[in-house]
This record gives C-alpha cells, sequence and structure tokens, in this order.
C-alpha cells in the first residue's frame, strides 16, 4: 500500500506541514517572551523545513545541494531542537555538537556521492546521525516531570523516540531489498520515511506548545498562591494546604503545629531606613526562617510583618525547639543596609493539636494569643499557647499592653 502512494504529492505534502508548524512554532516564540526553547524549536524547525524541500526536489537541484546541503539542515535543525529542549529544561546548550554532526554528514555524505558513489551508504549514514539526534531529543523529554508538565514532555519525547526507531529502521532496511534504486522513486521505504516525518513533524510541534503552555500554566498558578514580596505562600493558600494537613494528620493522629510570629519594632526599622529597607528585611526573615524548616512544612504571609508555620509531625516540645533555633538565627544575622547591620528580633507564639485540636481557627487563635503574650512580655521570646480553659483573666490586659507597645513600639 505505502508503494502505491505518490512519492511527490507525499512531498508537497509534507513541505506543507513542515511550513505550518515552522509558522505555528515562530508565532508561538514571537509571543514567548522570555520563555527558552520555542525560539530553538522554531529555528530548528526552519532548518528542517529547508533540508526536506531541498531532499524531495532531488531531480531539479544539484546534488551538492539536494543531499549533501538538504541532509546537513535537517541534522541541524533536529541538533538545535535539541538545545531548544535542554534550553526549555534550564540545563546546558553544547552548541558545537549539532554544528559538528551536520559538518559531518556533509562530509561523508559528499564523499559517498562524488567520490564513491553509494545510496545505499547514504541512506544509513543520513539516518543513522538523524535516527542520534533524535533519540538525544527523547532522553532530554522521557523523564519524570511534574504533572501536567509530565504530558508535554513525554508527547514530544514519545514522537522523538518514533523518529529515532524509524529511521533506525531505515537505515537497517537501507541494507535490504526494500532499499531504492534511485535517490528518489516510488519506494514503501520512501513512502514511509515522508509519512513518519509529516507525522512527527505534527507531534513534535504539537508537544512543544504543550510544554510551553503547561509550564506557563504552572507559573501563574504559583503566582496566585504565593506572597509577590517574600515568595512565601499568600494568606488564603496558606489556609487551603493547612486544612488538608490537618485533615490528614487528624484521621492518623499525628501531631500538627502552628507557629505565629511577628517582626519586633518593624515600624521603627521602616521610619529609620525607609520602606524599601523594610521590605529587604522582611525577605532576609523569610530566608532565614526556611534554614530551619523541612520540605513539608508550609510558610506563609498572614498580613504585613506577620507570618504563619504549619509543622506536620512535631508535637509541642519539637516545635518549640523549632521556634527557639529560628529566634536566636535571626538575632544572630541582622540584616545589612549599606553596611549599618539591621537589628531583627522576632516574637512566636506556639500552638499544637494535642492540646488544641485540628481545627484550623482554634490554632490559629491559640497562637495568636500566645504571640499577643510574647508581645507584652517584652518581644523576641517564644510563648506556648495555654491549654483550652486555663487562659488567664488577665487575657485581655495582655492583648491591650501588646497593642499599647505596638503603637508606641517601645
Amino acid at each position: 500500500m505505502l508503494g502505491e502512494l505518490d512519492l511527490k504529492t507525499l512531498g508537497i505534502a509534507l513541505s506543507l506541514v513542515t511550513l505550518s508548524m515552522t509558522l505555528l512554532l515562530s508565532i508561538a516564540a514571537w509571543h514567548a517572551g522570555s520563555e527558552k526553547g520555542l525560539r530553538h524549536w522554531a529555528m530548528g524547525n526552519f532548518a528542517l523545513m529547508l533540508g526536506l524541500l531541498m531532499n524531495v526536489n532531488q531531480d531539479h537541484i544539484h546534488h551538492s545541494l539536494s543531499v549533501v546541503l538538504a541532509n546537513g539542515l535537517m541534522t541541524l535543525g533536529i541538533g538545535v531542537t535539541w538545545l531548544g529542549v535542554r534550553a526549555f529544561k534550564g540545563t546546558s546548550q553544547p552548541q558545537a555538537g549539532p554544528i559538528l554532526a551536520a559538518l559531518l554528514v556533509m562530509l561523508l555524505l559528499w564523499i559517498f556521492r562524488f567520490h564513491f558513489d553509494s545510496l545505499t551508504a547514504r541512506l544509513g549514514i543520513a539516518s543513522i546521525v538523524l535516527a542520534t539526534m533524535s533519540l538525544l531529543c527523547a532522553r532530554e523529554l522521557l523523564i519524570p516531570a511534574e504533572q501536567p508538565l509530565r504530558t508535554g514532555y513525554w508527547l514530544a519525547g514519545g514522537v522523538a523516540l518514533f523518529c529515532g526507531l524509524g529511521l533506525t529502521l531505515r537505515a537497517i532496511a537501507s541494507l535490504s531489498s526494500l532499499s531504492p534504486t534511485v535517490a528518489i522513486s516510488d519506494n514503501p521505504l520512501q513512502s514511509a520515511t515522508l509519512l513518519g516525518a509529516m507525522v512527527a513533524q505534527i507531534g513534535l510541534a504539537s508537544g512543544f506548545i504543550l510544554m510551553t503552555h503547561y509550564r506557563t500554566a504552572m507559573a501563574l498558578h504559583r503566582l496566585s498562591e504565593r506572597d509577590a514580596l517574600t515568595g512565601t505562600l499568600n494568606r488564603r493558600s496558606l489556609y487551603e494546604q493547612a486544612l488538608q494537613i490537618l485533615s490528614k494528620a487528624s484521621e492518623t493522629q499525628l501531631p500538627v503545629t502552628l507557629i505565629m510570629l511577628d517582626a519586633d519594632h518593624f515600624k521603627r526599622i521602616n521610619d529609620e531606613f525607609g520602606h524599601q529597607t523594610g521590605d529587604a528585611v522582611l525577605c532576609h526573615m523569610v530566608a532565614r526562617i526556611r534554614q530551619h524548616l523541612r520540605a513539608d512544612d508550609l510558610l506563609g504571609r498572614y498580613g504585613g510583618e506577620e507570618f504563619i508555620l504549619i509543622l506536620p509531625g512535631l508535637d509541642t516540645v519539637s516545635a518549640t525547639q523549632v521556634a527557639e533555633r529560628i529566634r536566636l538565627g535571626l538575632c544572630n544575622q541582622p540584616w545589612h543596609a549599606e553596611d549599618t547591620p539591621v537589628q531583627l528580633s522576632i516574637s512566636l507564639g506556639v500552638a499544637c493539636s494535642d492540646q488544641q485540636g485540628y481545627v484550623f481557627d482554634i490554632l490559629l487563635g491559640a497562637a495568636d494569643a500566645a504571640l499577643y503574650q510574647a508581645k507584652a512580655l517584652g518581644r523576641n521570646r517564644v510563648e506556648l499557647a495555654r491549654h483550652p480553659g486555663t487562659a488567664p483573666k488577665d487575657e485581655m490586659a495582655l492583648r491591650l499592653l501588646s497593642q499599647f507597645r505596638h503603637n508606641l513600639d517601645v
């Protein structure tokens, strides 16, 4: 059936498909801004398009162009595509590799066309080199990745693997009876090659577009749940993730601790050094806090200079030790503004589920009361939430004293 397909029609169809995919990737790259990879893919597809156009017109173009240069351009195109995949992933891009591969292919094809004319050798050389470049792309893409990005990776990687295996089979078939006797002929091997190239063009372009789309969607999702200044979770996202942690912990009866912390004398820092320095101090504070957190701990900005920590698996004693290390770490590492140290201290309130239960609002209220107590008792200290039902009668007085000191900033 493949042998019955008209090769010229397939060549024209392949040229149109390649042109369409090149335009699609070019438009996407034009609007992608700083997104890495798309420009490589557009340029690689353009080089591949030129090589394919030359190669399918061997009856009308000198073989130095339609064979030697055409296969060099196709090799370079897949090589640049490989560089684009590495750029997208943020890894190094050894640009000399694709260039050297293209030059090597051109040299070998020149030898086996104008010195030792062998169509079998040319088909084998071109197929093996193109298969190697395709498999390199597949190797970069068929890796574990976060969903939904993994879908785009595996689609493009699967198509690249299909190309690599298909070109390897083409190299093997070139040694058999399926090998064409002339460069361009209505032959099953040639028809299968052109059909496979069309499928690959559409599949790779679709995979690359999906990869870019999914990464953009993931970045927007992260922005929607992060505080713009500090990069910590915003209030809404912290609340949602905390509820999930508390729900799971409630089922297994593992402890969860909530720590509420607040920067001391932050108004004074803003007034003395300016709000830009104040912002930098907050980022410095967050960086120091993160040094004491585990991978599954949550850190979110509750408002202003107030932050909340969610520490799954830690009871009151362990969480208090963490809170004390955070407090000492900030005291011992001041922020420097133009060689002037900006001393920073924090007050912390600690509430654990082993006393307060697994309801977020109750934990938050208990930690907030403990924080007010730390403020009222002189700041720069860690206070534990009192057991429910044992709150002192003078709690309101402590809150008023804390608020009074905050207003005076003493």
